[in-house]
């Protein structure tokens, strides 16, 4: 993996934001992907991520994007199956918009694997994660929520009360 000063891993996506965490570093954990990973990240940047961005107009904050295996497992709450360890999940945050409308307009405008309102409230996610997979995505769409009293989420279908492991 190469990588210049100037140089942004997309458009408007850094280096930073690609590869970067603070738990990683703390843990002295490698978090260099595959190339597999890599291609997987560029795919997902150039048809979901770029996209997005371009019709939102601003800014989009990459919270994570990709985690080596070894990372995934140290994170608390990081599901054992995350597609961040492929190279296939973005998390995101708004900074111009909410991170509703954002998530709106993943719904309805962009083609995607997997997109959840991460925890927040019903009026606004604290977060995005959405996937992409080349070729077959599967348009899910589900919700977090904290289980009262546990450190955990569940995922339910969007608008609906059934609980799915995710």
């Amino acid at each position: 993996m190469t990588k210049s000063k100037k140089s942004n891993f997309s458009k408007h996506i850094s280096w930073k934001e690609a590869f970067g965490s603070a738990t990683a570093k703390k843990l002295d954990i490698d978090n260099t992907p595959t190339e597999e990973a890599l291609s997987n990240m560029k795919i997902l940047a150039d048809e979901l991520f770029e996209p997005l961005r371009e019709k939102v107009g601003e800014p989009i904050l990459v919270t994570s994007f990709y985690r080596s295996l070894e990372l995934n497992n140290n994170l608390s709450g990081a599901a054992a199956t995350s597609q961040h360890i492929d190279g296939c999940a973005i998390d995101l945050d708004a900074t111009s918009i909410s991170n509703c409308e954002l998530f709106y307009i993943i719904k309805n405008e962009l083609d995607f694997d997997k997109l959840i309102w991460e925890l927040g409230d019903d009026n606004n996610p604290a977060w995005i994660h959405v996937s992409y997979v080349k070729g077959n995505n599967r348009k899910l769409v589900y919700q977090a929520k904290r289980k009262a009293g546990k450190g955990y989420s569940t995922y339910t279908h969007f608008g609906l009360d059934i609980d799915y492991d995710a």
